[in-house]
């Protein structure tokens, strides 16, 4: 044996020792797995008292940021990106237990290449990233070489936390991994979708309950028992991405809204989401159909980008003039509350009524966008009318505040306001606009309650890109809502729609 290969074998053993030791091969997910490199100064998280590991398929901010809030009480959190999301994380990963990272794996990131360093060594790889903001911490993270082993790697909870505009591709990537997982174990699956959109979990649960019966004798009525999708209205923190090893994370949210399919077996949904993210979650009845109604971001983020288009969208440098030289143009920073002026927030308040006028129609109770505002980012929901004449001291009459104020507020004295997109092909567009705001089309129509902002807003941006938002969205294609014709608002009756909301899937 060559000195070189002397050294790889035991290298090798104790990466694998190391990874027994420290619990990362246990299957049973009320098993203590405290990890000692956890450093978090976040006084305010209690650690919960069995650590639990957890597979979040994503890697961007919202991924990151939901992986420190577990890790600061007491989780074990893994990673999965679909692309080159961990790149910078293989790269960091140079502990004892990791295997090596070569110099063509730090080039292109190549998954396949991970993949066979992971299988030649039996290691996890084992990276870190550090957290600002919120939650003060560098954590640990787990790195997942493919979808399977994610599924296989943790403790029977996955946790999606994509752009909604990937959901479809991954969803299809990662079905049959989770039912050969559930036929070989028979165990309950849970899945979080972080935050719900576009019937995400919808689509999500027509693929399994299709693969389930795909090549097999089993019965639906196996798999329903041994399923769960947990749907958000909103992301259980706000964050922004520093680098591909770190966070900022701007807020954890006070209140969350979630409800489960199927909805006669989601007992015991909270007691899971308050281990494994804190006390924050609020149960919305009308199922599927709430949470749809739940999630404000996109129609604030339209309101946003109609009033801040021309600060998204630089002009480039206009064309030489006689011998000058050619102009620089230069992107400027801004402050999104800050710019949510008086006319921008109304027209904010305008689209959530849309919103809530649907929703009653739906005999649904959704949280307002002035609650949004107060529970996500810790503003008040009302001001004192003015002062007491006598006193000077803050009377005690109060008045709400409007949407803009709420936003002034979060600027100028929370210090929590964040810089609005710099690049036309912001989020806010691509995603929010075909994802986010066409659902809200849809049931406008059908119940004769119609989203005139809405719709109107989706047809601005189409003509402001040349491309037409109102049917590009590929998960309500799958469930046959666009079709070639456009939007098929008939493909359904309110019955299936209503049984669709319990049940979290359209009956065939």
């Amino acid at each position: 044996m060559t000195a070189t290969l002397f050294l790889v074998t035991v290298a090798l053993f104790f990466s694998h020792f190391l990874c027994v030791s420290h619990g990362f091969f246990f299957s049973d997910p009320l098993r203590c797995r405290h990890s000692s490199a956890c450093r978090s100064s976040q006084g305010d998280n209690e650690q919960s008292t069995t650590s639990i590991k957890v597979g979040i398929i994503g890697a961007g901010s919202i991924a990151f940021g939901t992986a420190s809030l577990m890790a600061s009480l007491g989780h074990d959190p893994m990673l999965w990106s679909p692309g080159t999301g961990t790149k910078e994380l293989i790269q960091k990963a140079q502990s004892s237990d990791a295997p090596t990272i070569t110099s063509e794996m730090q080039a292109t990131g190549s998954l396949q290449l991970m993949e066979q360093a992971l299988t030649a060594s039996e290691a996890t790889i084992v990276s870190k990233i550090q957290s600002t903001g919120a939650l003060s911490q560098e954590f640990d993270v787990r790195i997942a070489h493919s979808a399977r082993d994610l599924v296989r790697s943790n403790d029977n909870i996955l946790v999606v936390a994509l752009p909604v505009n990937c959901h479809k591709n991954v969803m299809d990537e990662f079905v049959p991994d989770i039912i050969e997982w559930m036929k070989e174990h028979k165990q309950l699956m849970r899945i979080i979708i972080s935050s719900h959109a576009s019937l995400g979990a919808v689509y999500l649960m027509q693929r399994l309950r299709s693969e389930w019966l795909s090549g097999s004798s089993a019965t639906l009525s196996a798999f329903d028992d041994n399923i769960r999708i947990t749907c958000w209205g909103t992301t259980v923190i706000t964050a922004r991405k520093t680098s591909g090893t770190s966070v900022n994370v701007l807020t954890v949210r006070k209140a969350v809204d979630y409800c489960t399919v199927p909805i006669e077996l989601e007992q015991d949904t909270n007691d899971v989401l308050q281990t494994l993210f804190g006390p924050r979650f609020k149960y919305r009845d009308g199922g599927l159909l709430a949470i749809s109604l739940s999630n404000l971001n996109p129609q604030n983020h339209l309101a946003i980008v109609l009033g801040n288009m021309s600060r998204m969208d630089p002009p480039p440098p206009p064309p030489p003039l006689n011998d000058m030289p050619v102009a620089d143009v230069i992107v400027e920073p801004w402050y999104q509350g800050k710019c949510i002026t008086p006319k921008v927030g109304r027209l904010m308040e305008a689209l959530d009524l849309e919103r809530i006028n649907i929703a009653k129609e739906l005999n649904i109770d959704v949280r307002t966008i002035y609650e949004h505002f107060s529970w996500s980012f810790h503003v008040p929901l009302e001001t004192p009318l003015g002062k007491d004449e006598k006193s000077g001291q803050d009377g005690e009459t109060m008045r709400p505040l409007s949407v803009s104020e709420m936003n002034q507020q979060m600027h100028y004295y929370k210090k929590n306001d964040v810089l609005g997109p710099t690049d036309p092909e912001s989020r806010y567009v691509i995603e929010d606009v075909p994802y986010g705001l066409v659902l809200t089309v849809i049931l406008g129509r059908l119940l004769n309650c119609p989203a005139s902002l809405h719709e109107s807003g989706i047809h601005i941006l189409s003509a402001m890109y040349g491309r037409d938002f109102l049917v590009e969205n590929v998960l309500l294609q799958g469930l046959g809502l666009i079709d070639d014709d456009g939007l098929n608002v008939e493909a359904y009756s309110m019955q299936e729609w209503k049984e669709m909301a319990r049940l979290g899937y359209f009956r065939e």
